[in-house]
């Protein structure tokens, strides 16, 4: 025998609303999207934009288009050393080799430290 149910259970089927679909959105090539609504939002206020650029970014309210800042870098570092300016390659053996200006490879292998240095190996 199962056991005993102390809930009601209800014999009303659920309520299904009936409404309308919401008009499709149409829209069409060479169409300007943008209404007056929404030229006037908050959104699109200028002064408060400019205002808001002035208060966060040092009082300049120029504005100006973002730059891809890795197309500057050259990839110097600060350190002026000759092995910072050495190129490496990992090797598949899990060794670092130093390549030569001319091509070749130093034989030594080196291991790259955490703090991002090499020492030859031994």
């Amino acid at each position: 025998m199962p056991p005993f149910w102390p809930f009601k259970r209800s014999k009303n089927k659920s309520v299904e609303l009936e409404e309308e679909a919401p008009e499709a959105i149409v829209y069409r090539k060479n169409e300007e999207v943008h209404t007056e609504k929404h030229a006037k939002s908050v959104e699109r206020n200028d002064a408060a934009y400019k205002d808001a650029l002035a208060l966060f970014g040092g009082g300049d309210t120029t504005v100006t288009a973002s730059t891809n800042v890795a197309d500057q870098y050259d990839g110097v570092a600060d350190n002026d050393d000759s092995e910072a300016h050495a190129e490496w390659f990992h090797h598949t053996d899990g060794y670092h080799y130093q390549k030569k200006s001319d091509g070749s490879f130093l034989p030594t292998p080196h291991l790259k430290q955490a703090d991002g240095s090499y020492v030859p190996y031994s």
